[in-house]
């Protein structure tokens, strides 16, 4: 979706070298970042988004593709953090816009007016006149398209047939334009997803925008970002064989909706065996048992900055096998002096208290009644599954690391889950990070830009954190184990293979 803005921009593009003229007249958001217009420009001139693109100034190119620039481009930025009125000002009118570096077709891009945004005028981008028809994509160029339109032309030119078969239709038009048709895409593309810029895809969506409409009224989004993302699975999911996506899904757009949003309430595609747990296979589980043993009926008295007293946090120690969480940074010494100091029993504290197990009342950690009931009954199986009930919809993940929210990661964890369940093998957690940004597109969109700290590239810090929080939830649950072999490399490079330990087998019943 674009960015919302006080200013618009209305923009003149017009495809170099062509004649007739092809031209486009947009009015859009001033503050849209540089990789939200491409999709734009892609629609209105009505390209199909199938070739490398860039942007360029007088001194500055901007691309957002890793692979562009390691063919040889050594002066580039990211166009996901460029806006349009920072390379595109009344002093600074013209941009170009590069698409296809092989057929080289290249956009002229000028401002021609600057204006405010008064009332209810829509902000998104809107196609206010153009002429021409763009020319056919990977038609050879400017020489090769004006060869097309002179075969069309004569019906008996030996090489007709045969271009009519590659263009699919025998009724290209290049003086074709139809302004309604191109705002009713950028109308799409923005409530929907840019994916829609593809004309096969767009034509299959009109036939499902009901039964995606109906999906999105039950669904709880805890982000645009996600909605989207969930919108771009279930159009490409539609496809026939010959365009599926890189990434598949891994089940139906309605399961994968159940999966996403309401994993507890979904026994069509998940159900769960708690008694697969106990405190020798579970850090998480054995951390809660100390603590509920230490709390019994009077509770536990914390200190004046709300933590633990340090008696209790070394009971909790000792009931962990450090080695059980395979993880460098949880690996303590004798040296701490806080609850805090020893992050398994901090993150165990707090994930008890979301799962509703115990709480904080008058400065004294009591169990509540399900915690106390489990405590008596020793119901510890019970005990698991509610934490894992808090872990997987309740507990902030971004805590563990105070990186960006980023809530899709702890949304997804799950479709990670099942993953490693159906594939039988080990993951690298890097390429798991990648897995789910494949799958979930727009996930890299929630970082924010001045939390990047050490990492320059919003890909390198989404990498980071995805491994960080998996690794570190997920084998404090007890759901992730590594082969003993392993534990060498992992410590010294922190590029974790993750596998599903026994506890996870047993504990997730798929369905699906």
């Amino acid at each position: 979706m674009a960015t919302q803005s006080s200013t618009l921009y209305q923009l003149h593009i017009e495809l170099e070298h062509v004649r007739p003229a092809v031209w486009r007249r947009l009015l859009l958001p001033a503050e849209m970042r540089l990789s939200e217009l491409h999709p734009i420009l892609q629609a209105a001139m009505g390209w199909q988004d199938l070739h490398y693109y860039c942007f360029v100034t007088a001194d500055q190119r901007f691309f957002t593709d890793e692979e562009v620039i390691n063919q040889g481009f050594d002066e580039w930025q990211d166009d996901t953090t460029a806006r349009l009125q920072d390379v595109l000002t009344t002093t600074k009118s013209e941009l170009f816009y590069e698409y296809d570096f092989g057929d080289g077709w290249r956009h002229r891009i000028r401002l021609e007016k600057s204006l405010p945004l008064i009332g209810a005028q829509p902000s998104e981008a809107i196609c206010l006149a153009g002429e021409n028809a763009c020319p056919p994509e990977s038609c050879g160029g400017v020489p090769g398209y004006e060869r097309l339109v002179t075969i069309l032309k004569d019906p008996q030119h030996d090489e007709y047939d045969e271009l009519c078969d590659w263009l699919g239709t025998d009724s290209f038009d290049p003086a074709h334009f139809d302004k309604k048709s191109v705002n009713a895409r950028l109308e799409a593309m923005h409530h929907y997803s840019p994916l829609l810029v593809h004309d096969e895809l767009f034509e299959a969506f009109k036939s499902v925008q009901p039964e995606i409409d109906r999906l999105l009224q039950q669904g709880e989004f805890e982000s645009d970002m996600i909605r989207q993302a969930f919108i771009d699975q279930f159009l490409l999911h539609i496809m026939e064989d010959d365009e599926q996506p890189l990434v598949e899904l891994p089940m139906s757009p309605h399961l994968l909706h159940q999966l996403l949003y309401h994993p507890f309430e979904a026994p069509e595609v998940l159900q769960f065996n708690p008694t697969a747990a106990t405190p020798e296979n579970s850090p998480l589980l054995a951390l809660f048992k100390t603590l509920a043993e230490c709390a019994e009926e009077k509770g536990i008295k914390l200190t004046k900055k709300g933590n633990l007293p340090l008696a209790v946090v070394r009971k909790m120690v000792d009931a962990v096998d450090p080695a059980m969480l395979h993880y460098n940074r949880f690996i303590w010494q004798r040296g701490y002096r806080s609850e805090e100091d020893v992050p398994p029993v901090h993150y165990s504290r707090i994930i008890a208290i979301v799962s509703g197990l115990c709480r904080i009342v008058k400065g004294q950690l009591v169990l509540t009644r399900k915690g106390q009931t489990i405590l008596k009954k020793q119901d510890w199986p019970a005990a698991f599954h509610t934490l894992m009930q808090g872990l997987f919809t309740q507990f902030n993940w971004a805590y563990v690391d105070n990186y960006p929210a980023m809530p899709s990661i702890r949304l997804t964890a799950l479709v990670l889950l099942y993953r490693l369940h159906t594939q039988q093998h080990k993951l690298k957690s890097v390429d798991a990070a990648n897995y789910l940004r494949e799958l979930f597109p727009h996930m890299l969109a929630e970082l924010e830009e001045e939390d990047f700290r050490m990492y320059r590239e919003p890909s390198e810090v989404f990498a980071h954190v995805v491994k960080h929080r998996l690794v570190t939830l997920l084998t404090l649950a007890g759901l992730i184990a590594f082969d003993e072999g392993e534990r060498a490399v992992l410590l010294e490079g922190d590029d974790s293979c993750l596998k599903l330990s026994q506890l996870a087998e047993e504990y997730f019943e798929w369905k699906s």
